[in-house]
């Protein structure tokens, strides 16, 4: 299989699913439109303007249990980082974001955790 064709399949698919929720909201009454949902019976869409909240939920959140949690913007699923972290082994459940993410020493000492002794 062709991998021009392969992604021109998965263009057609997302494209066809974002149309396909946003029918489903026009469907309904004005008063009932809510922007979020589930197209296909599976797959999570949400139109509304994301909050620093929101991404923060979906993108960094120790308190959630699943790696892929529903796309803050748009059709699909987010990485929860910090769980795809955690179950790699890479971090511990006492770092936080900032300690994480910004160049201190607690990184390289998560670092050094992570490598396999020689």
């Amino acid at each position: 299989m062709d991998s021009k064709w392969c992604s021109r399949i998965m263009q057609a698919t997302m494209i066809a699913l974002v149309l396909a929720a946003i029918c489903q909201e026009l469907e309904k009454p004005e008063a009932e439109r809510k922007w979020h949902g589930k197209v296909a019976g599976f797959v999570p869409y949400d139109f509304r303007i994301p909050t620093k909240e929101k991404l923060k939920e979906a993108y960094w959140n120790p308190m959630e249990r699943r790696v892929f949690t529903p796309e803050v913007f748009g059709i699909g699923w987010a990485v929860n980082f910090y769980r795809l972290l955690e179950n790699m082994g890479i971090i511990s459940q006492d770092v936080s974001e900032k300690s994480f993410l910004m160049p201190t020493k607690s990184i390289k000492e998560v670092l050094e955790q992570a490598q396999p002794a020689d």
